[in-house]
């Protein structure tokens, strides 16, 4: 877009476009009533009427006919008094033995309508129409070969030297608009349309080298009618476009909008200094389909994407307020950025991204925002949560610089990752997260909200939001942020804090730098692993009989229940874990409770005996070749079932009524372990 406004200044403000000398003309004898548009001009109740030609003038024909054509071998200045064309009329531009002309249409009174057709032929590479008083086109046809600009700023030309120059008027302001319904474009070139404010209703428009719409002072012009300072002025309106081409809207102030769907073939850029962008922000269901890009960079109220199939990335940018997508699908990836700086506390403008409703994104989705985010349905009109989905192919990040960030609907990623650098990281306690990886890091409290103190959840979450508390810990009874397991990468808190992670599949933790976490599972693995989980205290609630920690440098205490009892057990750090029940390996207690229909064997031991000198051999088939053990000890190759030379353990599974069992047991890695029963306690 820097480009583009620089190409732009040097149309607008100096030589707008190549000139060319001026070719023999024929002398000019006007003014001339064309016959087109009759009793339309709204000032002169006047139609189309040339009041001068300057420049390479080569004759009319066809006036009075409703089909008239000006001719020109050079290029041309033409001055109308009004133009406008009626319904079934056709105004042609034709160049003579000529190539590359510009034609330039100033108006001097009148809004300039147009029902019937406009064409400029081959050898036109440059058609004008300047008219401050603005510019209507419906039920229109607009054909040319090269270049078109529709205008209301107020253009002058000058003839030096064979030379035709054109610039602005500066003692004129345009004070109209440039309104396309229901009307068909093609354009051969480019097409740049410059005014206060641009309305596009439906229609279609192709344009071979793109289109560019500029406003200037648009909101200057349109604010006078508002009625308070939330009003929403159109700088630049399309609703239901059709059009063919790459678009590049550069607006001053005023709104950006489009509404009630439509297609865009091409890319879209927008810049909008002083007003907001809202694509497809009302509809009724109709959806906005752009195949290629759409990038938006805002200064407004709000940045708004809704109902929409952006086939290709999807990239928004707001200094001065929302930025906020729903009910869209993207096919590449899509950034999402807020970067105002107005103190929390001012509600007027809030620094928040929204991604709401069902909204599918198949490569990475990134959120910046220097105040909230919320991943969430939202319902205006009952100003409530709504329910909704986010599904991202690639990886999920939601930076907050100065916010919560808030999950209140089912989010899936290959990897999600939710930072708050000032706030928390929330859910509603009901949306599920599902990804392969997670990281989660707050300055506060991370986990769910439940409905407590007379206020609902969905009162919970606007209220965090919109008076932005924060939440050192837990305020009443906590809830748990909800993954459907995978590895939890990253747990951050500061001193204080709690996280509290639930999982619906199995969880393996690899990263904790935090005070107090709480982790639980449904039935399912939990495992604690790796030299990067630090914390005062970990809690693992549920039944914890598939519960696995790592021992090595644990640096945190550890509160599990006990699956035989249900009975809290707390392990300070750096203290051994021996649970009552384990299953151990190759003389390593690493922690994991097993519970199911297998036989049990329990600790401590006692002394290591020396081996049996008369050890009877193992029944085969053995009855107990599925027992586990306590410890698997140091494994000797040359010990048999004949000769076993492993401790003694103490088992409760010693079949008293049968005399054969004499208490050898064949374990699952191949050693034979000595079973005594319980020692007697007097």
């Amino acid at each position: 877009m820097k480009n583009f406004k620089r190409k732009l200044s040097a149309i607008v403000l100096s030589a707008m476009f190549v000139s060319m000398p001026v070719m023999a003309s024929v002398e000019f004898t006007g003014p001339i009533d064309t016959g087109l548009g009759t009793g339309l001009g709204p000032d002169t109740g006047k139609g189309s009427v040339i009041n001068d030609i300057t420049g390479g003038y080569a004759g009319m024909s066809g006036a009075g006919t409703g089909n008239v054509n000006i001719n020109f071998d050079g290029n041309a200045h033409v001055n109308w008094d009004s133009l406008n064309i009626n319904k079934g009329e056709n105004l042609n531009f034709n160049a003579e033995n000529a190539n590359n002309l510009t034609i330039l249409n100033t108006v001097n009174r009148g809004m300039t309508q147009v029902y019937g057709a406009i064409n400029a032929g081959d050898g036109i590479a440059k058609l004008i129409i300047s008219n401050p008083n603005g510019v209507l086109f419906d039920g229109a046809q607009f054909t040319t070969a090269g270049d078109a600009m529709i205008t209301t700023q107020p253009i002058t030309a000058e003839f030096v030297n064979g030379q035709m120059q054109l610039s602005n008027n500066v003692n004129s302001i345009p004070v109209g608009m440039v309104q396309i319904k229901d009307s068909d474009f093609n354009v051969g070139g480019e097409f740049n349309i410059l005014a206060p404010a641009i309305n596009i209703a439906k229609g279609y428009i192709q344009a071979k080298n793109g289109i560019k719409l500029v406003t200037e002072n648009g909101q200057d012009y349109l604010a006078a009618n508002a009625d308070n300072e939330d009003a929403i002025y159109p700088g630049v309106k399309m609703e239901a476009v059709n059009i063919d081409g790459d678009i590049y809207i550069q607006n001053k102030d005023g709104s950006v909008r489009t509404s009630n769907g439509g297609t865009i073939n091409g890319n879209v850029n927008v810049t909008s200094e002083n007003g907001s962008v809202a694509f497809n922000y009302r509809n009724n269901g109709e959806r906005l389909t752009v195949n290629g890009n759409l990038n938006s960079n805002a200064n407004g109220q709000m940045t708004f994407v809704r109902n929409a199939d952006i086939k290709g990335n999807l990239a928004l940018s707001n200094s001065g307020g929302f930025v906020d997508i729903g009910d869209v699908h993207v096919t590449g990836n899509a950034d999402l950025k807020t970067t105002g700086v107005d103190d929390i506390t001012d509600k007027k403008f809030n620094h928040f991204v929204h991604v709401i409703g069902e909204t599918q994104v198949d490569g990475n989705l990134n959120v910046d925002s220097s105040q909230n985010i919320h991943i969430g349905g939202y319902d205006y009109d009952a100003q409530k949560l709504a329910d909704g989905k986010l599904t991202v192919g690639g990886d999920l990040t939601a930076h907050s610089h100065n916010g919560h960030v808030m999950t209140t609907i089912d989010t899936s990623a290959n990897k999600i990752s939710l930072k708050s650098d000032t706030h928390n990281v929330l859910t509603d306690g009901k949306a599920t997260l599902t990804a392969n990886q997670y990281d989660f890091s707050a300055n506060g409290y991370i986990g769910g909200l439940q409905a407590t103190d007379g206020m609902t959840v969905d009162q919970k979450v606007l209220t965090l939001m919109e008076k932005y508390y924060l939440i050192p810990d837990t305020v009443g009874t906590p809830a748990y942020i909800n993954i459907a397991g995978g590895e939890v990468t990253g747990i951050n808190t500061p001193a204080g804090a709690s996280a509290y992670i639930a999982s619906n599949g199995d969880m393996t933790v690899t990263g904790v730098n935090a005070d107090d976490v709480h982790l639980t599972s449904y039935g399912h693995n939990i495992n604690i692993t790796g030299g990067n989980v630090h914390a005062n205290n970990i809690t693992v609630g549920g039944e914890t009989d598939k519960l696995k920690v790592d021992y090595p440098s644990r640096d945190y205490n550890l509160t599990y229940t006990n699956i035989r009892d249900n009975a809290q057990v707390e392990i300070k750090g750096n203290e051994e874990i021996t649970y009552n029940l384990t299953n151990g390996e190759n003389g390593y207690n690493k922690g994991q409770q097993i519970k199911g229909e297998n036989t049990f064997l329990v600790g401590p031991e006692g002394p290591e005996p020396g081996p049996d000198p008369t050890p009877e051999p193992t029944p085969d088939p053995d009855p107990n070749e599925s027992a586990k053990v306590l410890r698997s000890y140091e494994r000797q190759p040359n010990v048999t079932a004949a000769q076993p030379y492993t401790p003694i353990a103490y088992a409760a599974d010693l079949d008293d009524d049968d005399m054969n069992d004499k208490g050898i047991r064949k374990n699952v890695d191949g050693s034979v372990t000595v079973v005594k029963a319980f020692p007697m306690i007097d």
